[in-house]
C-alpha cells in the first residue's frame, strides 16, 4: 500500500507543477525573452511545462563519394582522370526533440565507363559527328558504328531536409552519443556531363577494332575489357553528353531539375561537451531525368525505362555553434529532466509535513507555516480578502478590499477624517459658486450610481439642515474616477447627481433648492489615483452651500 502511495505522489511531482520545490537544471540564461514569462511561472510552480531553452546551430562540412544509378556503370575510386568526389556544406536547427531542420547543398565530380559497345544511331550527339560513315547513304554499313558508354559529369545539389531523430528520447540512459536518423527533402539538382569520345589527336576511339582485339588474342574476360577500355581513353572529356532537350547545342551545358531526396545517417557525437558530431550519411536523390550519365539507350538501340538515381555516401564534420544556448535539441534527452527530479525525492520522507498543515513538504511551497495557520493546496497561507494580511493575523479576514490597511487593521474614513482630505485637497482651489462651507458627501461603487447604504446617514444630515433652513440652496456635483472615456464618466457623474437630488426630493426638500452640476474624471481629489481605495474616493457626489 505505501509502496503504490509513493509511486502515486512521483508521478504526480514529475507531471505537475511540484517542480518548484527543486531549483530546474534548465540554465536561465537558455531561455529568449518571449518564453520567460512560462519560465518564471514554471519555476513559481504555476504552470507544469518547463518553457523551450534556446538551443545551439550546427554547421556541418562533408567529405564524400557520388555516384549514378543508371546506364553507366560508375567509376567510384578510378578513371582516366581520377576518382569521384564529393564536398558539402550544411546548416541544421532543431525545431523540436525530435525533428531537426537543414539547409544544405553538395558539389559532386563524377566517372562511369562500360566495358561493353553499344550503337551510337539513337545518341544525337555521337550520331554523325563520330560515325565511321558521316554520310549516312543507302546501303552504308553501321556496324562499326558503335562506341563504349562513358561521362564525367559535375553536380550541384541544394535545398531542405525535415531529419526525424530516432535515439535521443532514450528512456535507460541520460544521454547517448551514438544518433541514427532519417530524413526527407526537396530542392534542385543541376548537372553538366560530358564524354571522352575522341583521343589525344582528335579521332574517334576504334572500339569494334580494339574489343577485336581482345577477342583475337583470347582476352575477353570482364577484366581484360575493363583494362583495354582504361588504357585506351585519354580522360579529357571534351564532348558535351546528349541532354533532354531538342538540341545539344545550348549557351550553357548545365541542366537543371527539381529533385527528392530520400536518406538516413548516424551521428556520433565528439568532445568533452559535445561540441563537435561525426555523421556518416547516404543520400538518394530523384530528378526525373535519366542523361545525368549521358546515356538513356541500351546495346540494341532501344530507351532505357528507367530515369538516373543520384547517390551520395558522405562523412561530415560538424560544430555546434550558439551562445547562452545548450546543445542542439537532437543531442539532449528531454527524459533527463523528469529522472533527474525523481532522483532527488527521498522515498523516506516522501510524505513529511514538517509544519503540520496537511500538505507535504515535496509539495508545499511554504513548508514553515506557522503553527495553526490556514494554507492552500500549495501550502500558503491563505489571505481570504486579499488585502496583504494572513487570514491566521487578520482581525476581519473577510473585509472589502476597498479600504486601507495599517498594520493588519482596517482603516475606516470618518467624517472628520473626510472633510480633512477635502480641506487639504481643495486649498488655494477656486470653488466657483459654491461657498466653502462642505456638507458631507457621498461615495458611489464602480461604475455605478445608485445610493449605497453607507450614504443614507450622510443624506439624512443634509436633509435636516436644509429642513431647518429652508432658504438654503445647494449645490449638487457629481464626479467619477478615471477608469473609462472621459464622455463615459461624463454622463456617469450626471447620472450620480440626479441620484442624490432624486433622493432628497423624496425626503420632501423642494428640487426647485438644487443646483445640479457634474465634472466627470475633473477635478478628482486624487487625481494620480493608483489603489482602489484612491479611486473611491473620486466616485463622489459633493454638496456645496450656495451663496
Amino acid at each position: 500500500m505505501i509502496t503504490r502511495r509513493i509511486l502515486t505522489i512521483a508521478l504526480l511531482i514529475s507531471s505537475t507543477a511540484a517542480f518548484a520545490q527543486i531549483e530546474p537544471v534548465i540554465n536561465d540564461e537558455w531561455i529568449p525573452d518571449s518564453r520567460m514569462e512560462q519560465h518564471e511561472q514554471f519555476k513559481a510552480g504555476d504552470y507544469a511545462f518547463p518553457a523551450k531553452p534556446r538551443n545551439k546551430w550546427n554547421i556541418g562540412i562533408s567529405l564524400g563519394l557520388p555516384f549514378v544509378a543508371g546506364d553507366v556503370a560508375p567509376e567510384l575510386f578510378g578513371s582516366a582522370d581520377g576518382p569521384s568526389y564529393g564536398v558539402g556544406l550544411n546548416i541544421r536547427k532543431g525545431l523540436g526533440y525530435l525533428t531537426s531542420l537543414r539547409i544544405r547543398g553538395s558539389y559532386g565530380n563524377i566517372y562511369g565507363t562500360n566495358n561493353s559497345t553499344h550503337a551510337i544511331e539513337n545518341n544525337r550527339v555521337l550520331n554523325g559527328q563520330f560515325a565511321n560513315n558521316p554520310d549516312r547513304g543507302d546501303g552504308v554499313d553501321y556496324s562499326n558504328n558503335v562506341w563504349i558508354p562513358n561521362y564525367n559529369s559535375t553536380v550541384i545539389d541544394g535545398g531542405v531536409d525535415l531529419i526525424f531523430n530516432l535515439n535521443n528520447l532514450n528512456f535507460h540512459k541520460a544521454e547517448t552519443r551514438f544518433l541514427p536518423y532519417v530524413y526527407a527533402g526537396g530542392g534542385v539538382l543541376t548537372y553538366s556531363t560530358y564524354y571522352d569520345a575522341t583521343d589525344a589527336n582528335g579521332d574517334i576511339y576504334d572500339w569494334a577494332g580494339i574489343l577485336q582485339g581482345l577477342s583475337d588474342n583470347n582476352m575477353n574476360t570482364a577484366d581484360d575489357r575493363d583494362q583495354a577500355v582504361a588504357d585506351a581513353l585519354d580522360g579529357t572529356y571534351e564532348t558535351l553528353a546528349e541532354t533532354s532537350t531538342k538540341s545539344f547545342e545550348k549557351s550553357s551545358d548545365r541542366t537543371l531539375r527539381w529533385a527528392g531526396s530520400l536518406g538516413a545517417g548516424v551521428i556520433f557525437r565528439m568532445g568533452e561537451k559535445g561540441n563537435f558530431e561525426l555523421g556518416f550519411e547516404h543520400r538518394t536523390t530523384l530528378m526525373g531525368d535519366n542523361l545525368i550519365d549521358g546515356q538513356r539507350w541500351e546495346s540494341g538501340g532501344t530507351q532505357t525505362p528507367a530515369s538516373d538515381v543520384y547517390h551520395f555516401s558522405q562523412v561530415t564534420l560538424g560544430f555546434n555553434i550558439g551562445k547562452n544556448a545548450q546543445q542542439p535539441l537532437w543531442e539532449v534527452n528531454p527524459l533527463g529532466f523528469i529522472y533527474n527530479k525523481l532522483s532527488e525525492i527521498d522515498p523516506a520522507n516522501l510524505l513529511a509535513d514538517a509544519d503540520d498543515d496537511g500538505v507535504i513538504d515535496y509539495l508545499d511551497r511554504e513548508p514553515n507555516t506557522p503553527a495553526g495557520t490556514p494554507v492552500d493546496t500549495h501550502g500558503v497561507s491563505l489571505d481570504s480578502d486579499k488585502d496583504g494580511c494572513v487570514d491566521s493575523e487578520d482581525p476581519e479576514p473577510f473585509s472589502t478590499p476597498n479600504l486601507p490597511i495599517e498594520n493588519c487593521q482596517n482603516v475606516f474614513l470618518t467624517e472628520n477624517r473626510v472633510n480633512e482630505i477635502i480641506d487639504e485637497r481643495l486649498k488655494g482651489i477656486d470653488l466657483g459658486a459654491g461657498s466653502n462651507w462642505y456638507l458631507p458627501m457621498i461615495f458611489f461603487d464602480l461604475d455605478k450610481s445608485n445610493i449605497r447604504p453607507d450614504a443614507v446617514a450622510s443624506l439624512a444630515n443634509i436633509a435636516d439642515i436644509m429642513g431647518q433652513y429652508d432658504k438654503l440652496k445647494v449645490e449638487v456635483v457629481g464626479y467619477a474616477d478615471t477608469r473609462a472615456s472621459e464622455s463615459y464618466n461624463l454622463k456617469l457623474s450626471e447620472n450620480r447627481a440626479k441620484a442624490a437630488i432624486e433622493y432628497l426630493t423624496s425626503k420632501g426638500v423642494a428640487e426647485s433648492r438644487f443646483v445640479m452640476k457634474y465634472e466627470g474624471e475633473a477635478n478628482n481629489l486624487i487625481p494620480d489615483a493608483r489603489r482602489e481605495s484612491e479611486h473611491q474616493m473620486n466616485r463622489r457626489v459633493e454638496f456645496h452651500i450656495v451663496d
